[in-house]
């Protein structure tokens, strides 16, 4: 029998939260952001659909570093790497250590995407693109001992084609929510969002079927997992969402998603989402200025769609949907004042969550562009700042230190126990009223045989 090679595949550490040590103090000391943060916590998806595509002459381990440490002894033939920019300068000390034994190390992700060369110039070969694209050119070169510096997609991946991802690699302990995906990509291209401009420039969707399968097997590997689709616009083919949802509501899972605000025009999405277990929608809102969201994406939705945002997060939070608010401060005509009217809006209208970032030039992205060209991102932060709670260039209106300290003011405003009672009390009114239509709605049924619309 042929010896099978050993496969590592690696997900860095990084520091959530942000370097501040202010931000640190502030997160050990909330127990309701704890919640949030171990929450949103989940494995690197990405390494294992790499291990979906990797054949059985191989044996596959995965590491994740945020609950494990990297065994540099470890017996390996191949190690694969993945990062988001955060996690870039973790990935190259760990690259180091195994090459400095003769094992090569290949890199793919958010960042290598971004920077290819700089990622190459710290492992033997680079992976520009989707893994479904790439990844079985580079095991055939790699078995042949021909590993080419770089690999590039040359066609966009067919997602109704994607294996799933090999779930079983993952502890089963650890991670209290579990990462589906269903489609990738979104249809807004905002200045500073580096994830959609670098995998794929046109939308691909997974079958319902590939997607019921992966939830199935996902909870046939954890007691009670709570699914996070990890999509990054859930509900753009508002047709297809209702496909979906219609599968899901059997499973009986508890769900979030993310999203923009259109679909809460739509109360047959918004009652599906809600019978089939879905607990909060991540919304991007990004700002609640005019000035600041004028001029944010190329065709100007969002500064379009302001002036719905009331009635929006009204309206999902009414069909028992929680709203995460995410909101990216620091924007050129963003001031300090801009701290207390996001804080106004979210307590104003009793958001479930926020998500409250300094807005960041990452590699790639046209704010980068901007900032590079006016000299104003900070040359003494390494990657490891780019955390997006870390400022990491010079505000306009502003200096780095009040821009952090702005939005953490806006965190400890939200996650306190006064708010926190406050907004208990208002998501209890909303689920009476729901209970109260269910029934009226079921006596309705019994006595008419109609359902009441």
């Amino acid at each position: 029998m042929a010896r099978k090679y050993k496969l590592l595949l690696i997900s860095p550490t990084a520091s959530f939260f942000g370097r501040n040590e202010n931000h640190q103090k502030f997160k050990r000391q909330s127990r309701e952001f704890q919640f949030f943060d171990y929450t949103w916590t989940g494995f690197a998806t990405g390494l294992l659909i790499v291990g979906a595509l990797t054949p059985p002459s191989y044996d596959v381990r995965y590491i994740d570093e945020n609950i494990e440490p990297v065994d540099f002894d470890a017996d390996a033939d191949l190690v694969a790497l993945t990062g988001m920019t955060a996690q870039a300068d973790r990935m190259y000390e760990i690259a180091a250590q195994f090459r400095a034994r003769g094992i090569p190390v290949v890199a793919g992700g958010l960042h290598a995407n971004l920077l290819p060369h700089e990622v190459m110039s710290h492992v033997d070969a680079v992976c520009v693109g989707e893994a479904e694209a790439v990844w079985p050119e580079l095991l055939h070169d790699f078995e042949q001992r021909q590993l080419k510096p770089m690999y590039r997609q040359t066609k966009r991946t067919d997602m109704a084609q994607a294996p799933a991802p090999r779930y079983e690699l993952a502890h089963d302990r650890y991670y209290p929510s579990i990462w589906v995906e269903t489609s990738r990509g979104c249809p807004h291209s905002c200045r500073f969002c580096a994830a959609t401009i670098r995998y794929r420039d046109k939308l691909g969707y997974k079958s319902i079927d590939q997607v019921i399968k992966e939830v199935e097997a996902v909870r046939e590997r954890w007691d009670s997992p709570y699914v996070l689709f990890s999509d990054d616009n859930f509900v753009v083919d508002r047709n297809r969402t209702k496909e979906l949802l219609q599968r899901l509501k059997p499973l009986g899972i508890k769900w979030s998603g993310q999203s923009d605000v259109s679909f809460y025009k739509d109360p047959e999405i918004l009652d599906l989402m809600h019978e089939s277990g879905c607990m909060t929608m991540l919304i991007g809102f990004e700002s609640v200025s005019e000035d600041t969201l004028n001029g944010i994406d190329k065709r100007n939705w969002k500064f379009r769609a302001l002036n719905k945002y009331v009635e929006a997060t009204k309206t999902i939070q009414d069909h028992g949907i929680g709203v995460y608010g995410a909101f990216a401060l620091g924007l050129d005509t963003d001031t300090k004042d801009s701290f207390e009217q996001t804080s106004r809006f979210i307590k104003e209208n009793f958001l479930a969550g926020v998500q409250i970032s300094c807005v960041t030039p990452f590699p790639g992205t046209p704010l980068r562009d901007d900032m590079e060209g006016e000299g104003r991102v900070l040359p003494d932060k390494p990657w490891s700042y780019y955390t997006v709670f870390d400022a990491v260039f010079q505000p306009k209106n502003m200096t780095p230190a009040e821009l952090e300290a702005g939005t953490l003011k806006v965190y400890e405003e939200f996650y306190n126990r006064e708010f926190s009672l406050a907004k208990t009390r208002h998501f209890k009114s909303i689920y009476r009223g729901l209970v109260r239509k269910k029934i009226e709605r079921e006596s309705a049924l019994a006595t008419t045989g109609r359902r009441m619309v």
